[in-house]
């Protein structure tokens, strides 16, 4: 199988965020271009090549400067994470892995474990799966024998996808027999739905999960803005 790797514009945007941090703002380019320990040709090619697709702008004066489209933080979709509560180190790890998305403002992670107490669980589930963009569906076989993920969150996530208001991402956790369930119709994550903890690097399928996630949000971002 060919090792996962992010492209030099994924390195590029990715190490921007980061330096700007969660206010925005613009990074000097000797600043970047010093993180990245990128020769000034390649950094000056990616750069172009960012800012003539729109992913990144230049700051004011002399264009000694970079930074993103502050735009991109009125678009942040909403990420719902049904899964089963056995697979929680696994849905951190994958949450963990979906960091950069948040500081490109793409999106904002919720599950069960955002209610607070007092809180009724089951309207606030339910509130946030209607008004999620993507579902993230983490299969496993707990996943499919849980009667709440399988039988409610499942259902209302599968109608929402038919109805065209939600994305909906089965990302393949564990092995199990999940090939005839409803959600089999979905195109799965990671790479040719080859369960996380078969690959013999989990942090290569998270990435792999995170950036099938990454493209899904921009598609439907570039298609609200069109």
């Amino acid at each position: 199988m060919a090792k996962y790797r992010r492209t030099y514009e994924r390195i590029f945007v990715d190490e921007l965020s980061r330096l700007a941090g969660q206010n925005g703002g613009t990074v000097r380019n000797p600043k970047l271009r010093e993180t990245l320990k990128w020769d000034e040709s390649r950094y000056n090619r990616i750069k172009t090549q960012l800012v003539e697709s729109n992913q990144i702008l230049l700051g004011k004066g002399q264009g000694g400067s970079v930074g993103l489209p502050q735009t991109k933080k009125s678009h942040k979709l909403k990420l719902f994470i049904s899964y089963s509560h056995a697979d929680e180190n696994l849905k951190d790890k994958l949450t963990h892995h979906l960091g950069p998305l948040k500081r490109l403002h793409l999106i904002e992670t919720w599950s069960d474990r955002n209610i607070k107490a007092g809180d009724n669980w089951g309207d606030e589930i339910s509130k946030e799966l209607e008004t999620a963009d993507i579902v993230l569906l983490l299969v496993s076989i707990d996943f499919i024998n849980s009667k709440y993920c399988y039988d409610i969150e499942l259902e209302r996530a599968l109608e929402r996808s038919d109805e065209g208001s939600a994305i909906v991402i089965p990302v393949i956790l564990r092995a199990c027999l999940w090939q005839g369930a409803p959600f089999s119709k979905l195109q799965a994550l990671p790479k040719d739905a080859k369960a996380v903890t078969s690959w013999s690097d989990q942090d290569e399928a998270f990435a792999n999960v995170a950036d099938g996630i990454k493209q899904a949000a921009e598609r439907l971002i570039a298609s609200r803005i069109d």
